[in-house]
């Protein structure tokens, strides 16, 4: 009875420190993982249906993404064939962690409609630009925390709080 209780405390203990150092070596991968940026010289990178080519060095997630919003760009201003070449995005900074600065996107010559800048974020796996997160001014401090932002992605890296333009890094500090 001695040897069986034993044994089976062993059994437990030696389980448990499996269990333990397989949850810590898990828990241990997100934090020891870097995360992979690609910052676009200058302006950025002017990509468009045709020049898709130009983000290479992003994930193919984040380039069929902008493939695909660049075609409803184009579809959605003008689906004349002429007009394919207005839809544009400006590529500034891309992050292998799910967010991506980009700081214009719309449809321009020759078949202007306009533009904003974007922070594309990556939710379940697919990336996606959305509306809050778009503007043609600096983004709302709370909008820009409510997506986990990082501050390297925030254009200049103010934002609004309330009706005074703050350092984020700072806004985020306060919290």
């Amino acid at each position: 009875m001695r040897r069986t209780a034993l044994t089976l405390i062993s059994v437990l203990l030696a389980s448990t420190t499996v269990l333990l150092s397989e949850g810590a070596s898990h828990a241990q991968s997100p934090a020891t993982e870097s995360v992979r940026t690609v910052t676009y010289p200058g302006f950025g990178a002017t990509v468009t249906l045709d020049h898709l080519d130009r983000i290479s060095r992003t994930s193919p997630s984040f380039q069929d993404f902008v493939e695909r919003r660049l075609t409803r760009l184009w579809k959605d201003n003008d689906p004349r064939p002429r007009c394919r070449s207005a839809a544009t995005m400006i590529v500034k900074k891309w992050r292998s962690d799910g967010y991506a600065l980009i700081s214009d996107m719309g449809n321009f010559a020759p078949c202007p409609a306009g533009g904003w800048v974007q922070i594309a974020v990556r939710d379940d796996g697919r990336w996606r630009t959305p509306v809050r997160l778009g503007a043609q001014e600096p983004f709302g401090c709370r909008v820009l925390g409510s997506f986990d932002v990082p501050v390297a992605v925030v254009p200049d890296g103010k934002c609004w709080a309330g009706e005074e333009l703050v350092s984020y890094a700072g806004w985020l500090a306060d919290r």
